[in-house]
């Protein structure tokens, strides 16, 4: 039976993710560039942080933490393939979300190519 400290930590973590994606903006693509960066900004950064590395608030109430994309164990493991389909289709047994239902999959696309660009340095 889960721990006291255990759910609160969930139900924290839960409600930091709900109340990210409610306050996120509208987003209008302008190019996959900076349509990405909005996206990563407005949508996984809470969890993520600013510079990929997971290093966040919420990393410390989710269970496994977020990704660090910075990782060099992070850059082998997950292909692009497995970054679409993460973010499509969300991770069980994780705090990561589907954002089928949130977000095209022009959107998927364009922030997985930007974290993988920018955090992993990773350019397919």
């Amino acid at each position: 039976m889960p721990s006291c400290k255990k759910i609160i930590r969930n139900i924290l973590g839960y409600l930091i993710l709900a109340l990210n994606t409610v306050a996120a903006n509208h987003l209008v693509p302008t190019s996959e560039v900076s349509l990405g960066k909005k996206i990563y900004h407005d949508r996984c950064e809470v969890c993520h942080g600013s510079q990929g590395d997971g290093k966040t608030f919420a990393a410390n109430v989710l269970f496994p933490p977020p990704k660090n994309f910075r990782a060099e164990s992070t850059k082998k493991e997950l292909p692009r393939e497995r970054m679409i389909r993460s973010v499509t289709r969300g991770r069980s047994g994780t705090a990561m979300m589907p954002w089928e239902s949130i977000l095209s999959k022009q959107e998927i696309h364009s922030v997985v190519n930007y974290i993988r660009k920018n955090f992993m340095g990773l350019y397919k």
